[in-house]
């Protein structure tokens, strides 16, 4: 099984970072015996990638491949390609995912989804999971009645959805202003959501 983490936090020691560091705890935990074998994890830092902005151009949408200069981009699109598991860890930003994923989806649409001859989104990547962990600063129940952790469910949803994944687990850390260390309920339940997978 190949499970890729896709870390959009740009804080490497963050509540993000932290609970993506838990749930692979939690998966290394129910491999047990077989980890090395059968299991492989790769995390990618978005905030360490370099690619160009999508220009709109919908070539891919023909030829099924991104027509700008080889990039990080497209290496991320082959890693999402060959994932059994996709895990998407990301921060709030204004109630939705960090520009910096939302570009990086943008240039791999036909690595996510194909299209019928209507123009009718075709999923690329029916029967395999995805996990969203998130957290923002906004504290609890104010996370949820302004609908900042809601918005990046839901742009998620969209993305990840519309290419077939289905999503089997996602957590909020609400309030992770101030914090120095992830709180015993989150580092529990993403623990628990490795152990899922």
């Amino acid at each position: 099984m190949k499970i890729l983490v896709l870390n959009a936090s740009p804080r490497r020691d963050g509540m993000i970072s932290q609970a993506a560091c838990r749930f692979m705890e939690g998966v290394e935990e129910s491999a047990a015996g077989d980890f090395s074998e059968n299991v492989r994890i790769d995390v990618v830092n978005v905030a360490d990638l370099r690619f160009a902005a999508c220009r709109g151009c919908m070539q891919c949408r023909k030829c099924g491949r991104c027509c700008l200069p080889q990039d990080d981009a497209h290496r991320v699109a082959e890693k999402i390609v060959a994932c059994d598991v996709l895990v998407v860890a990301a921060p709030v930003y204004w109630g939705n995912i960090p520009g910096t994923l939302k570009a990086l989806f943008d240039r791999m649409v036909y690595a996510m989804m194909g299209e019928s001859k209507r123009g009718i989104p075709e999923p690329l990547h029916k029967g395999k999971d995805a996990y969203i962990i998130t957290g923002c600063t906004t504290p609890f129940p104010f996370n949820v009645i302004f609908g900042q952790s809601a918005g990046l469910y839901r742009a998620l949803k969209e993305i990840l959805g519309t290419a077939g994944f289905k999503i089997r687990g996602k957590l909020a850390i609400p309030g992770t202003k101030g914090l120095k260390g992830l709180p015993v309920g989150p580092s529990r339940a993403a623990y628990r959501m490795g152990l899922s997978v």
